[in-house]
């Protein structure tokens, strides 16, 4: 499957695209479309949420054509071969740019009570973005991905993924995910190791 990121149009959809190859199974939509301003997001992430959100449907080879980081692309390679999926080489990028450094930490899912908690909920398409209180509502189409996800584990990742697509436009430091680690605790792990290589941490409380 190739995966390719676009910036957000002047409605403010940024998409990431995937188009099958050899033996990929079809997901049920081949966009992810989220409406946030993320402008050029940060390549390394890209790539992470493309693999988080579309490694279900993949079956032995994956594409991500944009160049990053070495580091970012042996975590991915150890992510796709937990799936026994080989990722197929990709440019990588010279000298590096840095990461985002945030300083926000988001839920996904829990009560928050920590003081300063913010919660990150997605959205119907239908409906709009924004931020109400401590909550910040991102419009997206990943629900019809998520609802037909071959796995619950594979559910949280969609879900995970999005949250890593806007990291870096709300300042994030650090996910919040007690459902998704007390589900698929395994997952969970291994999705901790992944976020680590962008400078994005992973929690269950």
């Amino acid at each position: 499957m190739k995966l390719i990121y676009t910036a957000p149009t002047p409605q403010g959809w940024a998409e990431v695209i995937a188009s099958r190859i050899d033996f990929d199974a079809a997901p049920p939509i081949d966009r992810l479309r989220v409406c946030w301003p993320l402008g050029e997001a940060n390549v390394d992430r890209t790539a992470i949420a493309a693999a988080l959100v579309f490694s279900p449907w993949v079956a032995g080879r994956c594409d991500l054509i944009r160049p990053f980081s070495a580091l970012t692309e042996q975590r991915i390679v150890e992510w796709f071969q937990q799936k026994a999926i080989w990722v197929a080489p990709t440019p990588v990028r010279a000298g590096g740019l840095p990461l985002p450094r945030g300083t926000r930490r988001f839920h996904l899912s829990g009560d928050g009570n920590g003081e300063g908690a913010h919660f990150l909920a997605l959205m119907d398409s239908l409906h709009g973005s924004g931020e109400t209180g401590t909550t910040t509502r991102v419009a997206t189409n990943a629900g019809v991905l998520m609802s037909n996800a071959p796995s619950e584990s594979a559910a949280f990742e969609i879900r995970l993924g999005v949250a890593v697509l806007v990291a870096e436009s709300l300042s994030v430091n650090e996910l919040i995910d007690p459902e998704f680690a007390a589900a698929a605790p395994e997952a969970f792990g291994r999705a901790q190791r992944l976020l680590e290589c962008v400078a994005l941490g992973l929690r269950d409380a």
